[in-house]
């Protein structure tokens, strides 16, 4: 086996360098390098609450994420990304493996008409196909992006495109009259495999059209369909999903200004059809969406202001897919106490564990958790939803601050004909403190809160009082050039009820459970950091977290980590 992993190695190498002679050059690399440790122990109450679990455990690899890029001809590239990862603990290769990571092939046809076949990164509007950012993500500071890179990376998490599989091809013309430009884009993709006595295969398809004006006017219309293919399964349902969307977009200068105005409105359809030698549509849903903003801003200040309507029923697969999978396993102390309780999702996973993570677009609603986000679980395209918010930026060399704020209520109400009110605001500030108190070395803090409160009029039954809050800084202090001292706290505190909804496999709600919370998390760290440049560095730092929830004594988790991270973007 070792000499196997050998000889992989060195056929990895060798093969692009004997190209490289023969094709003057065409074969070009770049990708990942990563070394990752952490151990955790039981600490405080823990330790005597829990004598079933290790007092400690650890785990960590060495990988190589190796992108060979091949160009057969100016207008070709070829792209594949090969891992080869190593698990601490493991000799002669007995813990390490390779596999492909990524494979595509691009290219121009014409100089007019791109094309990418293989893994593609698709993304749309917010309410089309659109990948939103994880719970309490927002605003988080820079000291814990050891753990947020990781996170993004092994998911590809790339800004807020979907990872998907199939060919994408885009083409555009520019005018010189009325018309500055015209683009479109379209793709196919295979979301779902054929399963053997399973589900039938998912595909996705969809297009955008970009019509640019000479008068500050432009235009676009997208469209995606996510629906089965019942031919490839036993099953007789099959599910279709096509949503419209069409926005238009104004800007004026005024003086220093600049005015923006976006309108954003579309709608959907979804259904299950059955086939027995005749199409009956089983179940349709049909929903829309209106979003109009305005928005202010020049070299130092943005105010924007949002008014946002949702649809109970509109449904887009590819813009209401979560991230975080709540009933997943999890990889730091899965199970605690000594009746060795199956530990639901917290702060701390959400923040530090890639395995919680999805990658696949989903055809129904995803549950959530309210405790880390119930105003708007399912991003901008959140059903149910009509209100306003508003943002305020302020940056300069000095300071950069953020203001938000959200108000909301369901335009109609879940399992009574009371509504639910939402609100959430967010405020940051990230200060370079030597250019205020005048630090020899460059010093920067970062602070931010972020709260959410549900209310809901009614019965003691129906009756909702919940709140959240998070509450975020770190600290940077650049010992000398690239070497930093980092500190950083996360606190994290639940109060209240909600509920939540169970659904059938139409996404119809069949029940509601009432669930109270009353609980406190908090995340801690202190450290060293080394930045050789902005994606080469090294991270160690030491870690606190304390999990504790109120109404539930035995449920707590008080747990120390030493944590390391060294990565490599080439």
């Amino acid at each position: 086996m070792k000499h196997l992993y050998l000889y992989l190695f060195i056929l990895l190498f060798s093969l692009p360098t004997s190209l490289i002679a023969q094709v003057d050059n065409r074969v070009w690399y770049d990708g990942n390098s990563r070394a990752m440790f952490y151990r955790d122990a039981l600490a405080g109450d823990s330790k005597n609450m829990d004598t079933t679990s290790a007092r400690s455990n650890g785990e960590g690899y060495t990988a190589i994420d190796l992108g060979i890029h091949f160009n057969p001809s100016k207008e070709i590239e070829i792209f594949s990304e090969i891992r080869i990862k190593n698990d601490f603990g493991y000799m002669w290769g007995s813990g390490a493996y390779v596999e492909l990571r990524r494979l595509s092939v691009r290219g121009v046809l014409n100089n007019r008409v791109s094309f990418n076949l293989g893994d593609i990164y698709l993304k749309q509007s917010k309410y089309t196909l659109y990948n939103n950012q994880q719970e309490l993500s927002k605003h988080e500071p820079s000291v814990f992006n050891a753990y947020r890179d990781l996170i993004n990376y092994e998911n590809f998490y790339q800004e807020n495109f979907w990872r998907t599989q199939g060919i994408q091809s885009n083409y555009s013309y520019t005018f010189y009259n009325t018309i500055k430009s015209v683009e479109l884009d379209g793709f196919a993709s295979r979301v779902r495999g054929n399963q053997w006595l399973g589900k039938p295969e998912l595909l996705m398809l969809g297009g955008t059209s970009v019509l640019k004006l000479e008068n500050n006017l432009k235009f676009a219309i997208n469209f995606i369909n996510s629906f089965e293919v019942q031919s490839t399964s036993l099953d007789s349902l099959t599910y279709n999903n096509p949503v419209y969307n069409i926005q238009s977009s104004y800007f004026k200068k005024l003086d220093k200004n600049v005015f923006i105005l976006n309108v954003d409105a579309g709608a959907s359809s979804r259904s299950w059809s059955r086939t027995n030698g005749s199409e009956e549509k089983m179940i349709e849903e049909i929903g829309n969406f209106l979003n109009i903003k305005g928005e202010f801003k020049n070299t130092k200040n943005s105010l924007s202001l949002n008014f946002k309507y949702t649809d109970p029923n509109f449904r887009s697969s590819g813009a209401q897919t979560r991230r975080i999978i709540y009933n997943s396993s999890l990889s730091t102390y899965p199970y605690y106490t000594n009746n060795t309780t199956l530990r639901p999702v917290s702060l701390l996973d959400i923040t530090t564990d890639p395995s919680i993570y999805n990658q696949r677009l989903s055809t129904t609603l995803m549950s959530f958790n309210p405790k880390y986000g119930a105003v708007t679980p399912y991003g901008d395209a959140t059903p149910n939803r009509v209100g306003a918010n508003g943002n305020y930026v302020f940056k300069n060399n000095k300071i950069e601050t953020n203001l938000t704020a959200n108000l909301f209520s369901e335009v109609i109400g879940q399992g009574t004909v009371n509504k639910r009110s939402l609100f959430s605001s967010a405020a940051s500030i990230k200060a370079k403190l030597e250019e205020f108190i005048k630090f020899k070395n460059k010093t920067t803090l970062e602070l931010s809160a972020y709260f959410e409160e549900v209310s809901r009029n009614g019965n003691d039954v129906e009756s909702i009082s919940f709140s959240s809050s998070l509450l975020s800084a770190g600290l940077s202090y650049e010992l000398f050039q690239n070497l930093k001292i980092i500190g950083g706290a996360k606190i994290f505190i639940v109060k209240g009820n909600e509920f939540t909804a169970e659904r059938n496999e139409y996404d119809q709600i069949i029940d509601y459970n009432i669930e109270n919370y009353d609980s406190k998390e908090n995340i801690y760290l202190v450290g060293l950091q080394y930045n050789f440049t902005n994606d080469i560095y090294f991270s160690l730092q030491s870690n606190k977290i304390n999990i504790v929830n109120n109404l539930i004594d035995q449920e707590k988790l008080n747990l120390a980590r030493i944590y390391f991270m060294f990565n490599m973007n080439l």
